[in-house]
């Protein structure tokens, strides 16, 4: 697989560089700015938490640097609305620290973000997970969007 750098690795240094832009560029400062944030970010964890509650009730390998272990296609749940939750929820995560933290810097981390999952995490999945379960992978496909 292509992949390089786990994605929970990339969200890290994502909202790292949030915060750091906040003493570069002056922040973004509006009424409950950071409860607005804390909110999106509370639902971004939640949203990556119900999808590895899937996983593991699937018994199925939460690793995003080994696709070609799955062993189940999970299509139930919040996988029946989007096919990578957690690398939205991740998306979630990095756009309510970008508000907590008032990044305007943010917006530039978040399309580096989408870009950068969806070229060296999201297509490699793909392409492994249908490897594996060919027309059945294919139908999800059809039925259900990439991120929402």
């Amino acid at each position: 697989m292509k992949t390089k750098i786990p994605p929970p690795i990339i969200a890290l240094i994502c909202i790292a560089i949030n915060y750091l832009s906040t003493y570069l560029i002056n922040p973004i400062k509006f009424p409950n700015i950071e409860i607005i944030g804390s909110l999106i970010l509370l639902f971004g964890l939640i949203t990556a938490i119900l999808a590895i509650i899937l996983f593991k009730k699937t018994e199925t390998t939460i690793n995003p640097m080994t696709p070609e272990q799955t062993t189940t296609l999970v299509t139930t749940g919040i996988f029946s609305r989007t096919r990578n939750p957690m690398y939205l929820g991740l998306f979630f995560v990095i756009s309510g620290t970008m508000l907590f933290f008032g990044s305007w810097f943010g917006i530039i981390i978040l399309m580096f973000f989408v870009w950068y999952i969806n070229k060296f995490q999201i297509i490699p999945e793909e392409e492994a997970i249908e490897k594996l379960f060919g027309d059945e992978y294919r139908e999800y496909k059809k039925n259900v969007r990439r991120w929402i």
